[in-house]
């Protein structure tokens, strides 16, 4: 495990250099201020695997460490990095640490799937294995403080990932003042990831961060035990109508601004963000580098959303 991942770190530097991922062309990016940064566009990062907890029957949680303990991995908000193995394949993953709380590492929840290579390869890995990575990857939404009054997030199974990243990064700005409202929908109880570190932020900000979980099947609970604020359900026009901030008021008289209406984002499985957002949602996906999500076509909004009421400007899906 640990040799099949290492080699990337030679595989994947060789393939940069061929501009597959990210051409060498491109303008060497000014120094940051702050922390260093362990991602630099076009070289590989070997991270070696610090701790492995498991989540679930199919989840881990993996903390990788960074090059010392004063570095960030200088990931935009949300963003996500490329694993490569040894045949320089990659997958994007999105860490749930994000700069302002993480330093000296980084940690990625996995699903791991029975055919899937990439995560089957992660699933395996025990303290002291290590990964190539290369980023960072920026998403074709950015998140801004105060970008509107108020923000409602769509998730659903490893989706949280991004989503988690935007709550944390908003939460911890005390300058912002965004209204969050969270709809979250996993398979069972069990398996709602980041649920203790969700309900936390919650507590800690309860005008801040409202989240609704639901859940299509009991699994060892009964639908009269399920956890607090836990319903079982999936995704509906009525659920998004009850929990998501409200959508522009369309009649002429209205006095609302622009500037002041609601932004949503989605990120989820393929049928579920085409169901929301149209079925065209995942066409002209962003390729991978810098400016591969600035430049991805953004198709015309569709589906619940748009049935509902909101704007494209006002909704992004990742």
């Amino acid at each position: 495990m640990t040799a099949r991942l290492a080699a990337a770190a030679v595989a994947s530097g060789t393939a940069l250099g061929c501009s597959w991922l990210w051409s060498r062309s491109e303008p060497e990016p000014s120094k940051p201020l702050g922390p260093p940064r362990a991602l630099r566009p076009g070289q590989p990062l070997l991270c070696p695997l610090e701790s492995r907890q498991q989540v679930s029957n199919d989840v881990v949680r993996l903390r990788f460490a960074l090059p010392s303990v004063a570095h960030t991995l200088g990931l935009p908000v949300p963003g996500h990095v490329m694993v490569v193995d040894a045949a320089t394949n990659y997958r994007p993953y999105s860490p749930i640490t994000i700069d302002e709380h993480a330093s000296g590492f980084f940690e990625l929840l996995v699903r791991h799937y029975p055919t899937g290579e990439f995560s089957s390869q992660l699933a395996r890995m025990e303290p002291g294995d290590a990964a190539t990575f290369v980023g960072p990857v920026e998403s074709r939404y950015s998140y801004s403080r105060s970008a509107g009054k108020a923000l409602g997030l769509v998730a659903a199974g490893t989706g949280i990932t991004p989503i988690w990243q935007v709550i944390q990064a908003a939460l911890a700005d005390p300058a912002d003042t965004t209204s969050i409202s969270l709809v979250y929908a996993s398979r069972s109880a069990d398996d709602i990831l980041l649920k203790e570190e969700l309900d936390r932020a919650a507590a800690e900000h309860p005008g801040r961060l409202r989240t609704c979980y639901l859940v299509s099947r009991p699994g060892a609970a009964t639908t009269d035990t399920l956890p607090a604020g836990v319903q079982l359900g999936r995704i509906d026009e009525v659920i998004l109508r009850t929990h998501l901030p409200p959508a522009p008021d369309p009649s002429p008289s209205s006095t609302e601004r622009e500037e002041d209406a609601c932004q949503l984002l989605v990120c989820g499985p393929e049928p579920m963000v085409r169901q929301l957002c149209g079925p065209r949602a995942r066409d002209g996906s962003a390729s991978p580098g810098p400016g591969g999500a600035a430049n991805a076509r953004h198709p015309a909004l569709g589906g619940i959303l748009r049935k509902l009421g909101y704007r494209a400007n006002q909704v992004a899906w990742l």
